[in-house]
């Protein structure tokens, strides 16, 4: 006769039981598990603005302050023009680029509008001037005065107007020679035509 086997009533809950065992444990070890170590990204230190170079530039012409400014490297004409006061009302900045950069140096002039010719007046009233022995007077001469004289015509004549009015007048016939594009060669055909008082 068999040996009755005591634990025959508990077999099922005793592998319930360690099927629940199984399980915790299961959930200990993944709870236990050591989590990876995340990953540092390390990002290049910003590069930071080194100094600003000065530079020096000079405006003239139709300007409310003439003179030589400093600006940083990086600075445009408007910049320029902003520090020198604005510009005049008869400035004529149409062909000028206000966004372009700045060099070292440099001189800006800026031009005025030219006047516009009267064209119902007689030719004689656009010829020089005749006040000493035929000669034009560098210091009163206008706009049309000297477009008219040989050689120099409206860009030339505009630009002794600014040189004028920068300086405060011409102190001598050769100093017209300051004025950029007038050389020596367009100065010796001129200078029996001109005069300064």
């Amino acid at each position: 006769m068999p040996t009755p086997d005591p634990l025959k009533n508990y077999r099922v809950y005793i592998a319930m039981f360690l099927l629940n065992l199984a399980v915790v444990i299961g959930v200990i070890y993944l709870l236990r598990r050591e989590n990876p170590r995340p990953v540092a990204v390390t990002l290049p230190p910003r590069a930071t603005k080194t100094a600003t170079t000065r530079i020096t530039v000079g405006v003239s012409g139709a300007v409310k302050r003439p003179g030589s400014y400093q600006l940083d490297d990086q600075a445009r004409l408007s910049d320029v023009l902003q520090q020198a006061g604005g510009v005049n009302s008869n400035a004529d900045l149409s062909q000028m680029n206000l966004t372009r950069p700045l060099a070292n140096g440099e001189q800006i002039v800026i031009p005025t509008i030219a006047p516009v010719a009267n064209h119902s007046a007689p030719p004689s009233a656009i010829t020089p001037v005749a006040t000493q022995l035929g000669k034009l007077n560098l210091n009163t001469a206008t706009f049309d005065e000297l477009d008219a004289l040989p050689g120099i015509g409206p860009t030339l004549a505009q630009r002794i107007l600014d040189y004028r009015k920068q300086v405060g007048g011409f102190k001598s016939v050769a100093e017209i020679k300051q004025v950029r594009g007038i050389g020596d060669t367009l100065y010796e055909e001129l200078k029996e035509m001109i005069f300064v008082q």
